[in-house]
């Protein structure tokens, strides 16, 4: 199927469960092409079809992005590495994955003027962490659905839920590697995932979700995430 019938298919099964008061953009489409033009962008269409499915999700962060793209267009770099970071934002909602933790991070190095090359080659790590991550729990049973769908299967947790699940199991993940550690440490991973959860839990997380997730992953599922985006 061609991505953009893709992105169609799965826009169309969000605008089914999602209020239209959700579904309604904070942020019109050509904001964001306004801001795109200025980097300016070779791949437009492309990168201009996963926003505007994106803007169809209720955790998207339109605020976030436009600031980045706008902090993008202002950077002495080239062009070509400002667009190897929104690209992989775009591919990152090519793939139905949160985006929110990859905006923040970019933004946090542009703010420390880390090189552009840098933060694109951090993301990468992060999106492949997103979509092992993702992976995962799908294979634990662990699934996620409609946001305003009933939640009728226990293990189908609302999607702007899962998406923070994925965001900070594969973001403790992504610190723990950054810092020197070892994908083998998978039990010391492990309790890096758990003090995450159970510190967010309650916070952003719901205690039923972070019980559910860390009854069912084991230090080994943790060693293959990370070596899948060190390999």
């Amino acid at each position: 199927m061609m991505f953009r019938q893709r992105l169609a298919l799965i826009a169309l099964l969000f605008l089914v469960f999602l209020p239209t008061t959700q579904v309604a953009a904070q942020i019109p489409l050509s904001e964001y092409e306004q801001a795109l033009h200025s980097i300016p962008i070779s791949n437009l269409d492309f990168i201009l079809s996963t926003i505007e499915w994106g803007m169809t999700q209720p955790d998207f962060p339109a605020t976030p992005l436009l600031r980045l793209i706008d902090r993008l267009a202002e950077h002495q770099a080239p062009a070509f590495e400002k667009e190897a970071i929104v690209l992989v934002l775009a591919h990152a909602l090519e793939e139905a994955l949160p985006i929110e933790g990859l905006v923040n991070m970019a933004l946090e190095g542009v703010a420390r003027n880390v090189p552009l090359q840098s933060i694109e080659q951090g993301l990468s790590v992060r999106l492949i962490l997103l979509a092992e991550t993702r992976d995962l729990l799908y294979s634990k049973g662990i699934f996620s659905g409609p946001a305003e769908a009933p939640q009728t299967v226990p293990t189908a947790i609302p999607m702007p839920r899962f998406n923070q699940l994925l965001i900070h199991i594969s973001e403790a993940i992504g610190e723990f590697l950054e810092s020197g550690g070892s994908p083998f440490e998978g039990h010391v991973l492990y309790q890096e995932v758990h003090n995450r959860l159970t510190m967010l839990q309650g916070v952003t997380l719901l205690a039923e979700d972070v019980e559910l997730v860390l009854d069912r992953i084991e230090p080994t599922d943790l060693t293959q995430v990370a070596l899948a985006a060190v390999s």
